[in-house]
């Protein structure tokens, strides 16, 4: 992944009809077998939007399609920015 492009997410993951409900609740993982679909290109690592069946958005986060957590959410909110900054610890 290129770290200038860490805000440019290229795919979506769609979640299934009535999965997801963890992550409707607060939480911040999407299990494998909750992904209906994933449109557009992505490396694992890649930053990826999260959508409802219905196209709503959930949020971002982390893709690694290796791993039973496939996304691990970064944020809720459309808005906000992913970048170096924000992924720093310390």
């Amino acid at each position: 992944m290129n770290t200038n492009d860490i805000q440019k997410e290229t795919a979506v993951v769609r979640i299934k009809k009535g999965a997801g409900r963890s992550l409707k609740a607060g939480g911040m993982w999407i299990y494998d077998n909750e992904i209906d679909t994933i449109d557009g290109t992505f490396e694992n690592g890649d930053i990826v939007a999260v959508e409802d069946f219905d196209g709503y958005f959930l949020g971002r986060g982390f893709i690694n399609t290796r791993s039973t957590i496939t996304v691990r959410l970064l944020s809720r909110r459309r808005e906000s920015v992913i970048d170096d900054a924000s992924l720093r610890c310390g």
